[in-house]
């Protein structure tokens, strides 16, 4: 999510929109994950997205879904930006010879 946040507001800084497949193509992301970004930063109230008017030139093209941070939307993605990464507080033990050589017992 904070990839998406952090192109979204890059984009909001230079006025302008973004599609979906600019979006996947930028974050390196598959759809699934940033369409599902999306919606859960449309029903944040963080996103706007419109769609593509069609055109004369293109009737059959597919209308693209253009995205846009609402103000709300850009406050906190730059509050999310500036948040340092916190080191997790719990950290598993690898399971018995999880990254380790373990030597043959000596014979005997």
């Amino acid at each position: 999510m904070l990839d998406v946040l952090a192109l979204m507001l890059g984009a909001w800084e230079s006025d302008q929109e973004l599609h979906g497949w600019q979006i996947m193509r930028s974050v390196r992301r598959s759809g699934p994950t940033v369409y599902g970004v999306l919606d859960r930063l449309e029903d944040a109230g963080w996103v706007t997205a419109t769609w593509e008017p069609r055109t004369a030139e293109q009737p059959t093209r597919p209308r693209r879904r253009f995205y846009r941070l609402t103000p709300t939307g850009a406050e906190a993605a730059r509050a999310q930006a500036i948040l340092p990464v916190r080191a997790p507080r719990f950290r598993p033990k690898p399971a018995p010879g999880f990254g380790r050589t373990v030597s043959p017992r000596p014979a005997g």
